[in-house]
């Protein structure tokens, strides 16, 4: 038998050696995490972003979550998530990264940013794509939201008159310093001017709603208030959707009663003796109003307080509900509200009525009541305090109001008229 080179044998076994090593290093299991990838026949697809949805606009500040619908997968290995925020569409300015997302149990996965990002208007954008080790799906469609600054609405200060004052009109300026005022706003801001008899403001005697003045003070004037008197007043802000906090409480005192100057005497005059004359007739007694039916007409060229019904309003509301939600004509709704309110309202004084739109009493509205401040008849005076009853009319979630709009559709160059709509 012919000999083996003994340094061909070594050789030999080295290479067997080496071969088994590197196929030792590649498994068969397709579940192993050494598997080569990626492995074929696997297909992954795309999640899908669900919230926030595409454009949505959010306020910064608040917990910031994403809700992703999770992929799916044809092989046996499990899969994570990988989410990527940015601040351009093409993601070369990413901004976040999460990288092995575990999916939710049912079939969506919600993340919890663990970060703040800057706001004042930026738009970001985010998608995310699922993995398995040996195979990686495609990035889900790109979606984006918009982080804008919470709005901030401050109450306006009180300014004139300042605390106990004494003064010189029954008609005072009120005069704020306006409140600061940012981010997203719902609408032009007004504030509201509170004048009660007490300090608690359960005696009301007049709302005035007022808008915002551009510059740095804003004022407000009532209708004649009574001599020697003590009222308080108080001011919020509104854009119709937000509301401030109450800018604190004044008092003020109005001028004593004038003295009205002695008569002049009148000169002498010869007297005559005169038949005295008859008895006059007892006249019968009236009856007694009963207490709240209707005010008392005001003394010629004044105007009676607007009665604060607030609490009226909440309770009709309270009570009739469905009614309530259903009072948007204009999309099938009915008087019932408005008639129930009105009726109770009169219970406390016959000068409420129904308000005609732009003077119009042919064209009642819908969601305002008038108030006959005046000594004309009822119906259709234009003497008349106009009164908004529902905020959010005809929207999502209607709610009782008691907000006056006389002074702003005065300023609109519109009127308010008196009318009973054929009911009374």
């Amino acid at each position: 038998m012919k000999s083996i080179n003994p340094k061909i044998c070594a050789v030999l076994a080295l290479c067997a050696i080496t071969a088994a090593g590197c196929e030792s290093t590649k498994s068969r299991n397709p579940l192993s995490p050494t598997v080569a990838g990626p492995i074929a026949g696997v297909t992954i697809t795309a999640p899908k972003p669900l919230e926030p949805v595409n454009g949505q606009t959010l306020t910064a500040g608040g917990t910031l979550s994403l809700l992703i619908e999770n992929a799916a997968t044809t092989g046996e290995r499990p899969i994570w998530l990988q989410m990527e925020i940015a601040s351009d569409a093409a993601f070369q300015n990413k901004v976040h990264v999460a990288d092995k997302m575990s999916p939710g149990t049912d079939g969506r996965t919600s993340y919890q940013l663990p970060v703040t990002l800057p706001a004042a208007g930026a738009r970001y954008y985010w998608h995310a794509r699922a993995l398995d080790g040996a195979n990686t799906g495609e990035f889900s469609a790109t979606a984006s939201f918009v982080l804008q600054d919470p709005v901030q609405l401050g109450a306006p200060t009180l300014a004139s008159p300042a605390v106990n004052a004494q003064v010189d009109s029954l008609t005072p300026d009120l005069t704020v310093v306006n409140g600061v005022m940012s981010g997203p706003l719902a609408g032009p801001v007004h504030y509201r001017f509170d004048i009660a008899l007490d300090s608690d403001f359960g005696r009301m005697v007049a709302v005035l709603t007022v808008p915002r003045s551009g510059g740095a003070t804003t004022t407000a004037r009532p209708t004649a208030l009574a001599y020697e008197t003590t009222y308080f007043w108080r001011v919020s802000a509104s854009d119709g959707v937000n509301s401030s906090s109450v800018g604190g409480m004044y008092a003020f005192r109005t001028p004593a009663t004038p003295v009205a100057p002695p008569p002049t005497p009148a000169p002498p005059t010869p007297t005559t003796p005169t038949t005295p004359a008859a008895p006059a007739a007892p006249t019968a007694p009236t009856a007694p109003r009963p207490a709240g039916a209707r005010a008392p007409n005001p003394a010629p060229g004044q105007r009676l307080p607007l009665p604060n019904m607030s609490s009226v309003v909440d309770d009709v509301a309270r009570q009739y509900g469905g009614a309530l939600r259903n009072s948007c004509q204009s999309h099938g709704g009915s008087w019932e509200f408005m008639d129930r309110l009105v009726d109770r309202l009169r219970t406390y004084d016959t000068r409420w009525g129904y308000n005609g739109k732009r003077g119009n009493s042919g064209d009642p509205s819908h969601d305002v009541v008038a108030y006959n401040f005046g000594a004309d008849r009822d119906e259709g005076t234009t003497n008349v305090y106009i009164i908004d009853v529902i905020v959010g009319h005809c929207g999502s979630n209607p709610g009782p109001a008691f907000i006056d709009q006389t002074g702003i559709t005065a300023q609109q160059g519109s009127i308010g008229r008196w009318t009973g709509r054929g009911r009374f």
